[in-house]
């Protein structure tokens, strides 16, 4: 059994108001904010936990190109794999067929996805709610942080 990290980028990683055009990385993909990857990498170094990818976003690259794209902007640790599924599935039956097949023992979802409000309780309740224009930032990464230590 594994612990995971199931990880947005909208929303966690990328604040980019909707009004204006993501602001690009140097190698052509959007950027990420700085502070939002700093607070990651304190939860990932906290953590005894594989990173997952849940973002649509997956959809388009491959998890090498996600891997490069990740350390290119500070992220110290290497996703694990992706949540699979089409948008049309819907972010939450994506992370429930995941948790539902997976062997997972404790995990954190990091995302600003209101949908994620009708998850069963049980599950709502690993849930750390972002917002969009924030990210992940302090106020969750010490949410984050209070969830994991909660893990067996």
């Amino acid at each position: 059994m594994k612990n995971v990290i199931l990880l947005d980028i909208d929303g966690v990683l990328i604040i980019t108001p909707p009004w204006k055009p993501d602001v690009l990385h140097a190698d052509g993909y959007s950027d990420f904010d700085k502070k939002s990857v700093a607070h990651l990498n304190v939860l990932l170094a906290g953590a005894n936990a594989e990173l997952w990818l849940s973002s649509s976003r997956c959809m388009n690259k491959s998890l090498e190109e996600f891997n490069e794209l990740f350390s290119n902007r500070g992220i110290k640790q290497e996703l694990k794999g992706y949540v699979s599924g089409t948008d049309d599935y819907g972010r939450i039956a994506r992370i429930n067929a995941f948790l539902d097949h997976e062997p997972v023992k404790n995990f954190l979802i990091l995302d600003d996805d209101a949908s994620l409000d009708d998850l069963d309780a049980g599950r709502k309740k690993s849930w750390v709610k972002t917002f969009p224009l924030l990210g992940f930032d302090h106020e969750r990464l010490e949410e984050a942080l209070e969830k994991i230590k909660r893990w067996e």
